[in-house]
């Protein structure tokens, strides 16, 4: 048990547990840019085709909409996670969105991620002896839902319209309630929020959590910038379309072969080109 607990003293793990539409998904690709310069000094995990962490955020969400019926499945990946970590000693960033849980919108949550806190409590649980540092970044609450709307819509087959979302999610937690949360269960110390508004580089998102890891600002502006975006929310008039679709009850592939033409074909629902 002793040089277990020497191997945690010697590498510092961070879980960025999300949350959605906060930039997670340019951060992974720029994190994935960079993870040959980074090597030696970060060691990166975000989730890729086949990877333990894609699982891993997968099976938390799903955790998260039917505790009973996935626990022991998050437990196994959690178990497997802490098996890896003792294999090195450097700065290990574990990043996923869905770890926080299941957005609103997906199914019948219309809550702000009310698990969180037991979710950190497994993590906490299965990956001692080590001790993460654990990461939420937030978003201004008006431009948060919009995108996890458009997002509701465009994957997670919300059929409502965003008056009904709004109303549907009017009485729902705050940010701060979720952290004091997850405080509860691991410290305030192990705790850091940052802000999506407070990241001043586009092109290389995720300062706040490298800077967390040690990284200069120096050592992050040398890393090699991210081109393009990713994710972006659908225009209005494919937002409709696809909003449409999903009250149809179209079988799931149906439905996800219907979305990638309409996220690939965005201008035949654009009203202002179509008078052009």
């Amino acid at each position: 048990m002793d040089a277990v607990r020497d191997i945690s003293a010697n590498r510092r793990v961070i879980v960025h547990i999300g949350a959605q539409k906060t930039g997670s998904t340019s951060l992974h690709r720029f994190l994935k840019l960079n993870q040959e310069t980074l090597a030696g000094k970060v060691d990166i995990r975000v989730p890729v085709k086949g990877s333990v962490v894609r699982e891993l955020g997968k099976t938390c969400a799903l955790y998260s909409l039917k505790p009973a019926a996935h626990k022991a499945s998050l437990v196994g990946l959690l178990e497997q996670v802490r098996a890896d970590l003792e294999g090195g000693d450097s700065v290990c960033i574990i990043s996923h969105e869905n770890i926080i849980g299941a957005m609103m919108g997906r199914r019948d949550v219309r809550e702000l991620y009310p698990r969180a806190g037991e979710i950190v409590g497994l993590i906490d649980a299965h990956l001692a002896p080590f001790k993460p540092d654990y990461v939420i970044y937030t978003r201004a609450r008006d431009a948060w839902l919009k995108s996890v709307y458009n997002q509701a819509v465009k994957s997670d087959s919300y059929a409502g319209s965003k008056a009904q979302f709004d109303a549907d999610v009017r009485d729902a937690r705050d940010w701060p309630a979720v952290a004091q949360e997850v405080a509860a269960v691991v410290g305030d110390d192990r705790l850091s929020v940052f802000a999506l508004e407070d990241e001043t580089t586009a092109d290389r998102p995720g300062r706040q959590l490298l800077t967390l890891a040690g990284l200069t600002s120096d050592e992050i502006d040398a890393l090699s910038p991210l081109e393009g975006r990713s994710n972006q929310s659908l225009n209005a008039g494919s937002l409709e379309f696809m909003r449409q679709l999903n009250g149809l009850g179209l079988p799931q592939q149906a439905r996800k072969k219907v979305a990638a033409l309409v996220k690939d074909n965005q201008s035949l629902f654009d009203a202002d080109r179509r008078k052009a």
